[in-house]
């Protein structure tokens, strides 16, 4: 090896020296200073984004009622006020409720009659044949309200027909089954 350093020429030996310093110099900074460089920036934006929330509690506090806000408004939606109750007073319940929509609306609420319905899958079905009568603008915002009030219902049969001839405003007769669906606990 002493041979072939002295065969060498000083300048081809300080180019390898340097050579090999500067390739040592490069695995060093790539394998062991920039992983801690980039791992120090992670650090300071995770401190930043943390500062900035724990900061912002007081909004964060807000959005939560907002969201919770938001779950009762769709649970509203999707079940109205029957979720809670039990089925024996549901029926009366929904009576009750078409009774009130049916005197906003200016609509006769001539019968109702509750039945059971089949089951379908986990849900069991709780029909109503209900016949009501008004005209075509009070029926239409009748099926309206009882839809936000009574939450999801499904028509599933629909008639009018015109209960009287009256050429300028004649009063209709309005026969459907609703169907308000429940879990029936059988899993």
């Amino acid at each position: 090896m002493e041979k072939l350093l002295d065969n060498l020429e000083p300048r081809t030996v300080l180019l390898l020296m340097s050579s090999g310093i500067l390739l040592i110099s490069a695995a060093l900074f790539s394998y062991v200073i920039w992983p801690e460089i980039k791992d120090y920036r992670d650090s300071q934006r995770t401190r930043t984004v943390l500062t900035r929330v724990a900061g912002s509690e007081a909004a964060l506090d807000d959005e939560i009622a907002m969201l919770r806000s938001k779950v009762t408004s769709l649970q509203q939606e999707l079940l109205g006020d029957t979720a809670s109750l039990p089925d024996n007073q549901l029926e009366a319940f929904v009576i009750g409720r078409l009774q009130g929509i049916s005197w906003r609306n200016n609509v006769q609420l001539l019968s109702v009659k509750p039945a059971k319905g089949g089951k379908i899958h986990i849900f069991h079905e709780l029909l109503f044949d209900i016949e009501i009568s008004g005209d075509y603008f009070d029926l239409f915002n009748w099926l309206n309200e009882m839809g936000q009030e009574l939450g999801f219902i499904v028509v599933k049969n629909f008639a009018i027909r015109p209960l009287e001839w009256n050429k300028s405003d004649p009063r209709l007769k309005l026969e459907l089954t609703i169907a308000s669906y429940r879990n029936s606990g059988d899993d």
